[in-house]
């Protein structure tokens, strides 16, 4: 303990008489046989032993979990020799340089951090000179950079791109760690702890620990269990780590319960490995729907699907792989007529295709296969059905629910993709000067494909909220157009997309708003990137 008394800043030219100050100091602690717990993902439960270090002090543990690590391998792995100008040493070792690609999702604007055991914390006593990292979107937009102390940020919806940067001048070294391993640290909703008296105290639910009188020079004991399955976070795969912290004691003043180990005067570290998950609840959904189908029948499903599977594996790219894909689809068509799933995966092959082509015959195929797929619909059938209300203990209510659910996503994907290409086809036949007898009859075709979608879904959301815009602009209301659109661009949880802001770019064009459209031209080379920066 270190002790400093100064004079107070008012108080003049201060006196020479002594002053005797009078402190009484009072020392408390807890000592623990374990100053960090890892909880294996088993149900066994980890053994504290507890004792008073001085005096008699009050037992109070608590455990709380509320963050997860999900680990990550590189998908790309880059090792090449830097420049002999600026990169070589004295004694004429040349350095090197690895460059780590890793990808990462999320599903929901969390605040992330990289989190590398072999790397993280140390300067001095590791052999590599230098590490730096850098995260991306898919817009080549950097959001976060760091060294050997990472930070969190926080990152809209997406997916990502973390880049680390080593440098060595051994080349072995540099080999071993092309496949290191990172982890992705974000925060999660609390999970607190179990504490029990017993050792089955997790199992039998008997002996709860809640506090304790420790005496000096006597050890207590008590139990830290496992959270239990229905207590974990969502997205936590097989082999994520949950941390936290434990606390033993409190502040003998503080008035408040404790219930976040940080608030007490010392707190430690605690993890959960994420066990995986059973098999009987993997395979729950499928066994459910099949045992009541015999094995022929179970056989021809599962043929069935393997043969959608491997269509939506196909590629397109030469016109000889677009001639076997047509083959395979009408083959599969006659095999298995009017059946969504498979009319919805053309569909989506059609999507993915890259249309550099002749664009008007592909927008009208795309609308000839989002046809197919309403036409296989019962629109009736499906709306009295998802009216109802499925109990949510009847299994196989709940997976017709799940299959009318996909059918209606599915149906409502093809009505919008449809309006796209509609509206699409009629400004490419607009700039060639092709309008003729065909534009009010497209036009009332594309309205009644417009009604039909807002009977399904919230048009003017982020999913669909762009066949709002297109409406709005053929109907010449260019102004609820930028509204419509600037409500879409201001999701902040998700991450920007070019299209919306090209879009946004050409209707301030149209209302001849040349001062926003030159502002906005030199805002989009901040958000859309031609490249990353170096490190």
């Amino acid at each position: 303990m270190e002790l400093a008394i100064a004079q107070f800043w008012s108080s003049g030219l201060g006196s020479r008489e002594p002053t005797i100050v009078d402190f009484e100091i009072a020392f408390h602690g807890i000592g623990v046989d374990k100053e960090e717990l890892l909880l294996d993902g088993s149900e066994a439960p980890i053994k504290v032993e507890a004792e008073a270090l001085l005096a008699s002090e009050k037992l109070v543990p608590i455990a709380v979990l509320n963050k997860i690590r999900v680990p990550y391998q590189p998908i790309d792995a880059q090792l090449k020799t830097l420049s002999t100008s600026r990169d070589r040493l004295l004694s004429g070792k040349q350095i090197l340089a690895l460059t780590l690609t890793y990808k990462f999702k999320l599903e929901d604007a969390a605040e992330v951090k990289p989190y590398i055991p072999l790397l993280n914390n140390r300067i001095y006593d590791t052999k590599f000179e230098s590490q730096f990292y850098m995260i991306s979107d898919a817009n080549k937009r950097v959001y976060a950079t760091g060294d050997v102390y990472p930070e969190s940020s926080k990152l809209p919806k997406g997916e990502y791109k973390l880049q680390l940067y080593l440098r060595h001048e051994n080349v072995q070294l540099l080999e071993k760690l092309k496949q290191l391993i990172l982890f992705i640290e974000r925060n999660v909703g609390e999970v607190r702890l179990n504490l029990h008296s017993e050792p089955d105290g997790p199992i039998t639910g008997n002996g709860a620990f809640k506090s304790s009188l420790l005496m000096p020079g006597v050890k207590e004991a008590f139990y830290l269990g496992p959270p239990t399955k229905d207590k974990l976070p969502k997205n936590s795969p097989q082999g994520s780590v949950l941390v936290g912290e434990i606390s033993y004691g409190k502040l003998s003043f503080d008035d408040k319960e404790g219930k976040n180990p940080k608030d007490n005067p010392v707190s430690y570290p605690i993890s959960y490995v994420v066990p995986p998950n059973k098999p009987e609840e993997d395979k729950k959904a499928s066994s459910a729907s099949n045992c009541s189908k015999s094995v022929s029948e179970r056989l021809e499903q599962e043929v069935r699907d393997t043969k959608i599977k491997f269509l939506g594996s196909l590629k397109q790219e030469t016109e000889e792989e677009r001639s076997e894909w047509r083959k395979l689809c009408a083959c599969l068509k006659s095999e298995y007529p009017n059946y969504t799933p498979l009319l919805a995966k053309i569909l989506e092959g059609l999507l993915s295709r890259s249309d550099a082509g002749d664009k008007i015959s592909h927008h009208e195929e795309i609308i000839e296969a989002a046809n197919e797929v309403v036409r296989s619909v019962d629109e009736d059938e499906l709306a009295r059905f998802l009216q109802q209300k499925s109990e949510p203990e009847d299994e196989e209510a709940e997976i017709l629910k799940k299959k009318m659910e996909m059918t209606r996503d599915q149906l409502t994907e093809a009505l919008y993709q449809k309006g796209l290409a509609m509206a699409r086809i009629e400004n490419l036949k607009g700039e060639k000067g092709d309008e003729g007898e065909e534009e009010s009859s497209q036009k009332d075709k594309f309205e009644e494909n417009f009604k039909e979608l807002t009977k399904w879904v919230d048009v003017k959301s982020s999913k669909f909220g762009t066949l709002t815009v297109l409406r709005e602009k053929r109907l010449s209301r260019l102004g609820t157009a930028l509204k419509v659109l600037d409500e879409l661009i201001q999701n902040e949880s998700e991450i920007a997309n070019k299209k919306l802001y090209e879009m946004r770019l050409g209707l301030l064009e149209e209302l001849g708003w040349s001062h926003l459209v030159t502002y906005e031209k030199q805002w989009m080379q901040v958000r859309f990137p031609t490249s990353l920066p170096l490190f």
